[in-house]
């Protein structure tokens, strides 16, 4: 069965959907270095950006993905994704798609970084495939955990 992908401009509706199905890792992830839910996660993250994106599988939010400015005088972006289990069966279609918001965001910041949970293996695999470079983890968040700053550019 033939599956349609689509990235379009993120909508706020789309943040319950992906909340309530999202991967066990980024839920771990957000827990260890915030204490919020996916679903605070979320509102907070696609409040802030400056751009998002939803992937969608024949119209059903797989995942929301953007970058939100780091500061008010910088020039660095954070880029955030937060994904589906629906998303990890089809990933090598948004792999493929992704490419293109990555430039847009690299248009609009000249460095791009973040952090990421030592234990997102699959995210870190995805953020290797796009050409970022990864720090050595250290402990970050409420509970300690081992978080990898993640950056592309300058």
């Amino acid at each position: 069965m033939k599956v349609t992908p689509e990235i379009v401009t993120a909508e706020k509706w789309h943040i319950q959907h992906i909340a309530a199905h999202v991967r066990d890792a980024d839920r771990d992830e957000f827990w260890a270095l915030s204490m919020m839910t996916p679903e605070e996660v979320l509102n907070q993250s696609f409040g802030l950006s400056h751009l998002a994106w939803t992937g969608l599988i024949d119209g059903v939010p797989v995942c929301m993905y953007g970058v939100v400015r780091a500061s008010l005088l910088g020039n660095v972006g954070r880029p955030w994704m937060v994904g589906t289990d629906l998303l990890d069966k089809h990933q090598v279609v948004f792999l493929r798609r992704c490419r293109s918001s990555l430039e847009t965001m690299k248009m609009c910041f000249g460095k791009l970084e973040n952090y990421i949970d030592a234990r997102n293996v699959k995210a870190i695999q995805w953020l290797k495939w796009l050409g970022f470079s990864f720090s050595e983890p250290e402990p970050l968040g409420p509970l300690n955990m081992p978080f990898i700053r993640f950056t592309l550019g300058e």
